[in-house]
């Protein structure tokens, strides 16, 4: 497999890129860095606010990320159509982890990358698609590993 790292995607992809700019001011969020309990909490509990930043957990390195939008079913459930992934073009393509990724020039595509002893694959997490095995004469253009997702509901 020839694996090419590349950081722009053509307009007919599985994915959208969604532009984004940052202009070195850092906005703050309230942070409960207790978490909260899906089952029924304790009333004594003391919840500790902490300032955290948006753009310095999810955007820290703007120069190697891109911020993507899924446009199709293929990695359900883990990944939805209109779901925002966070990505790195810095972090190398390693097994199991979800990546952007055009196989032979086709359109731009997000799978799981899995890799054996003696095969890659690029595999669905969506039972209704196949996974697709790359050949050693196969080019990957790799455009980077999804780290995180943004997603309205």
């Amino acid at each position: 497999m020839k694996l090419i790292n590349i950081h722009n995607i053509s307009k007919d992809s599985e994915i959208e890129l969604i532009p984004f700019k940052t202009d070195g001011m850092k906005i703050y969020v309230k942070y409960y860095s207790d978490g909260v309990q899906a089952g029924f909490p304790s009333p004594a509990e003391d919840y500790a606010e902490l300032p955290l930043s948006l753009d310095e957990k999810f955007l820290s390195k703007p120069e190697s990320t891109y911020l993507v939008r899924v446009k199709s079913d293929s990695m359900e459930p883990t990944l939805i159509e209109g779901d925002i992934l966070i990505v790195r073009s810095d972090l190398p393509i390693t097994h199991n982890k979800i990546v952007i990724v055009s196989l032979n020039s086709d359109a731009f595509t997000v799978k799981r990358f899995l890799k054996t002893k003696d095969q890659n694959t690029l595999s669905p997490d969506n039972t209704k698609y196949k996974p697709v095995s790359i050949a050693e004469e196969d080019t990957v253009l790799y455009l980077g590993q999804v780290v995180s997702l943004v997603r309205e509901f």
